[in-house]
């Protein structure tokens, strides 16, 4: 049998669609008729995926917390050592592919008003930051210094988000030694550096095309 054409939309093309409406509005914008208009199909459709517009709203904050603390965690868990382990969580923050920094500034915005959602970002940068400490501990460092360096490195980008700092390219990459100092008081392996700078190089490039 056939299923009825508005069955043919998935689950995740409503929740992928409301959560472009979450970063492009905010979540008041985020209704089950402007998404089944934006959808082309029915409001009836909605509730073969979800029970309420609440249960999309925590399938957002999942899909959120799938998205953007997995692949901190996943960068840091596949390091080798140290250097690889920074180099690698620069290189999901600087790919938006990868790291979605605008769902994370709207999930924070609608943290604002919205306690439950407050509790749940604060839960996930005590658990990003968690992770980055544990992995410096792994690596040589002591507590409490592991965990206040773990403050800075993360800290610091959600700042350059927050703040819509956008640094060009190269200047980003003239910076690569001071923040290694910065973070974990020297600078990286040549090679290691070498080989993340052809790295952002060639994904800027594949994101220009």
């Amino acid at each position: 049998m056939t299923a009825p054409r508005a069955l043919r939309k998935t689950r995740d093309d409503w929740l992928e669609t409301a959560i472009g409406l979450l970063k492009s509005g905010g979540i008041e914008t985020v209704q089950i008729t402007a998404l089944s208009r934006m959808l082309g199909i029915t409001r009836g459709s909605f509730y073969w995926h979800f029970e309420n517009r609440d249960d999309l709203l925590g399938a957002m904050i999942a899909q959120w917390r799938a998205r953007n603390t997995g692949v901190m965690l996943d960068a840091l868990s596949g390091a080798r050592d140290l250097d690889d382990g920074l180099l690698a969580l620069f290189s999901i923050w600087v790919d938006h592919t990868r790291f979605d920094p605008a769902l994370d500034q709207a999930v924070r915005d609608w943290a604002r008003h919205a306690p439950h959602v407050a509790r749940a970002v604060s839960a996930e940068d005590d658990a990003r930051m968690a992770a980055i400490s544990d992995f410096l501990i792994r690596h040589g460092f002591a507590q409490p210094e592991a965990y206040i360096r773990a403050r800075v490195i993360y800290l610091t980008q959600v700042s350059y988000y927050a703040l819509g700092i956008c640094d060009p390219g190269p200047e980003r990459l003239g910076y690569l030694d001071p923040y290694f100092r910065c973070f974990i008081g020297r600078p990286p392996d040549r090679d290691a550096a070498e080989a993340y700078v052809t790295d952002y190089l060639a994904m800027l490039e594949r994101h220009a095309t």
